[in-house]
């Protein structure tokens, strides 16, 4: 979820939720202006249209990265200026939240950013069972998980994520669950 604010009558767009390679500072609604992300990432706003889009003149927002500044820009994903009101945001968290085509229902996603001295330096990842420790542009150690008990290791080591055992039977016999 994209969230635009306003500071001192200007908009940024700051987004904490889309983990890797997401934006890592609130960026200025403004086109073409290069921030330095994680290692060698950079990312930018453009404003322009989509592929799908059938009305030629809307233009939108389009986040993009790319890994090195030798490298293509990659389109990330787009978001408009729209206002969304409270029931907007709960359709779409019950959709992202219960259709079985939406990867939140079947796919654990984490991410944890690493500090040091007040300034960002990796991000640790999960993804189902793969985990992935990265500082700056280099991965510095990865793990995959063969079962749900590893799994749980892992939030406690890497994310310092302690689950109740309540918690830890909610994911049993669901589609999340890492049977091995």
């Amino acid at each position: 979820m994209t969230n635009i604010i306003t500071i001192s009558d200007k908009k940024y767009m700051v987004d904490v939720g889309f983990g890797n390679n997401g934006p890592t500072v609130p960026l200025l609604l403004e086109e073409n202006t290069v921030h330095e992300n994680l290692g060698l990432t950079q990312m930018r706003l453009v404003r322009s249209k989509i592929e799908e889009q059938t009305d030629e003149e809307q233009r939108l927002w389009i986040y993009q990265i790319r890994h090195s500044p030798n490298s293509e820009w990659e389109p990330t994903y787009c978001f408009t200026e729209t206002e969304f009101l409270p029931q907007d945001y709960e359709m779409m968290n019950f959709w992202t939240s219960q259709n079985k085509r939406s990867f939140f229902t079947y796919c654990i996603l984490m991410t944890k950013m690493i500090m040091e001295d007040g300034r960002l330096i990796g991000i640790v990842t999960m993804e189902d069972g793969e985990a992935k420790k990265r500082v700056g542009s280099e991965v510095v150690e990865t793990k995959t998980c063969k079962s749900e008990k590893e799994r749980l290791e892992v939030f406690k080591e890497w994310f310092g994520i302690r689950l109740t055992q309540e918690e830890e039977r909610g994911i049993r016999e669901t589609v999340a669950e890492l049977k091995g």
